[in-house]
């Protein structure tokens, strides 16, 4: 590795560590905030968890945690503040890192220094903050990104026991084994890929049932309660207000048209630029980022620090302006409207959900425009042709 590459990685590490010790309280206010922190990846939901693994008690009793119980275990070996603020910084520059490795695999593809991504996720505020909040979204980011430069590597085994891992923390980002796969050539390397991804996840499931003491309670308590948005607390996705506002009746049919929502654009994105996995890999990952139950701006931190990966296709961006003023008008906003109507009482939900509709058409700008860019690409049989209009495909 280059010297600019690690001193990207040193400089990550550092930032994070400096804000945790300079701004003590900051880790607490983002915990409680709704744009870093949800009942599925709360920093405090994780530390009672803890508190209660440590004590003898039934982890997933009550209601309040929901996070993977293996994560939970792990966690109770980390005992000092420190320490912990020091593995969250380790584990983010981990995922720097391997975006370095991912820019290495295209580098003679796309021409963008290796350092870039690295510096864009490093110094990205909004991944900086998720850090600094201790979202346990990290844990998973850290298995997508190990899943995808494995499977550019070729290390099939590592890449399937990644993905499943990710999946195990926190369900969605098991479906992105479908375009994962497209990353794999041959039947007999995808078939391997499918079963040791069952295996891992199997495998992971099993110790749970340990460590929750013979209990498959976790089972309800972490995947159940997410598929099925019980949790009914403000963020920045588009199920709260939704479901708030409907009749009980309604409910199971609409949670599960929801969740057919998520799934039902991994088939054609994968199919349609199957030539083309690896955008389809971060494509898919967008769309999981706009219709999953509990979304964060980790997550989209982490998607956006896929996008330099798309150089080629800058010139056929349609609504790249829009898509930027659109994104950071939702982010700078979403506060503000959450305090109005939360603290102050001089607003109302609408106030908020707005603006998460506002966050919701940004994000989808950008994934359209995407896979509008790839399209043109395609047509043009990878020879840009920026000058010609096409009103349809």
């Amino acid at each position: 590795m280059w010297v600019r590459e690690k001193w990207v990685l040193f400089a990550c590490v550092v930032a994070r560590l400096l804000v945790s010790l300079l701004f003590p309280s900051l880790q607490q206010q983002l915990d409680k905030s709704v744009e870093f922190s949800t009942p599925f990846t709360s920093y405090r939901s994780l530390r009672e968890g803890v508190y209660m693994l440590e004590n003898g008690f039934q982890v997933y009793n009550g209601g309040v945690v929901h996070q993977a119980p293996l994560l939970v275990a792990v966690m109770s070996f980390i005992e000092s503040d420190t320490v912990i603020a020091l593995v969250y910084a380790l584990l983010d520059a981990v995922v720097a890192y391997q975006l370095t490795c991912i820019a290495q695999c295209f580098a003679a593809f796309v021409e963008i220094p290796v350092w870039l991504p690295s510096l864009l996720y490093s110094f990205n505020p909004l991944v900086l903050l998720s850090c600094v909040s201790r979202s346990s979204v990290i844990f998973t980011n850290v298995c997508i990104s190990t899943a995808v430069l494995s499977a550019l590597q070729g290390e099939i085994v590592v890449a399937s026991m990644a993905i499943a891992t990710a999946g195990y923390l926190s369900l969605y980002p098991m479906l992105l084994l479908i375009p994962l796969l497209s990353l794999f050539e041959g039947k007999t390397v995808k078939v391997k890929a499918v079963t040791c991804s069952s295996v891992t996840l199997v495998s992971l499931l099993a110790l749970s049932n340990v460590v929750c003491y013979g209990s498959w309670g976790f089972l309800e308590a972490t995947y159940g309660a997410l598929v099925r948005f019980d949790k009914l607390f403000p963020n920045l996705g588009l199920w709260w207000y939704f479901f708030i506002e409907m009749f009980e009746a309604f409910l199971p049919f609409f949670k599960a048209v929801f969740n057919i929502m998520v799934v039902s654009f991994i088939g054609p994105i994968t199919l349609r630029f199957y030539k083309q996995p690896f955008y389809a890999f971060v494509l898919f990952l967008g769309w999981i980022l706009i219709t999953k139950p509990y979304p964060t701006l980790g997550d989209a931190g982490f998607f956006l620090s896929f996008i330099p990966f798309f150089k080629p296709l800058y010139g056929y961006l349609r609504y790249s302006l829009l898509s930027c003023l659109l994104f950071l008008h939702a982010v700078l906003l979403s506060p503000i409207f959450y305090h109005l109507w939360v603290d102050l009482g001089s607003g109302n939900s609408n106030f908020f959900y707005a603006i998460t509709l506002v966050y919701a058409l940004a994000l989808a700008s950008i994934v359209v425009d995407l896979c509008w860019a790839m399209l043109r690409m395609d047509y043009d049989q990878g020879k840009p042709n920026y000058s010609l209009k096409i009103t349809q495909i």
